[in-house]
């Protein structure tokens, strides 16, 4: 004999089909997924909005703090993507709310991609310039006005980080 409890689709379709309403018929499970969605995308606004923050006051070792809770809450976003997008595809008055809060985050992440680029870019010139400087010291050392090597002045070597 099988089982006679309604698959979870089968409750979803019987839900909305119980609910009257115009529009999308949300159930629980479909509230709880708006809200855990919203939740991420709130959590992505602070977090970004911190970032651009740090960037702007010189904290540049915050960036590489948040990437982690980045890239997290990135991928908590697009694994809801498929959920909300048919509630928010079907009616331009549907959650607007959260219509609002998207465009913010729109705002927030090209902000940021600004500053990063900026960031990445300065970062470049700088390494450029201490490459020009190096090469002009490039005999394997420095060398004084008689054209012999001089020693005991050339000190650590240093050591360019060129990862962003």
């Amino acid at each position: 004999m099988a089982d006679e409890t309604p698959s979870r689709f089968r409750k979803r379709m019987q839900a909305r089909r119980d609910i009257a309403a115009e529009g999308p018929v949300l159930t629980d499970e479909d509230d709880a997924n708006l809200a855990a969605f919203e939740a991420n995308i709130d959590a992505t606004l602070d977090l970004l909005r911190d970032e651009i923050a740090a960037v702007e006051a010189g904290h540049l070792d915050r960036v590489t703090e948040l990437y982690d809770r980045k890239a997290d809450l990135l991928k908590r976003i697009e694994l809801k993507i498929p959920v909300i997008e048919p509630f928010l595809e079907a009616s331009e008055d549907a959650a607007p709310a959260l219509r609002e809060k998207l465009r913010q985050l729109k705002t927030a992440v090209q902000d940021n991609s600004v500053l990063l680029s900026r960031m990445s870019e300065a970062t470049r010139d700088i390494v450029r310039e201490i490459e020009k400087i190096r090469n002009r010291h490039s005999l394997d050392g420095l060398y004084g006005k008689s054209g012999k090597p001089v020693t005991g002045q050339d000190g650590p070597q240093m050591h360019i980080d060129k990862e962003f």
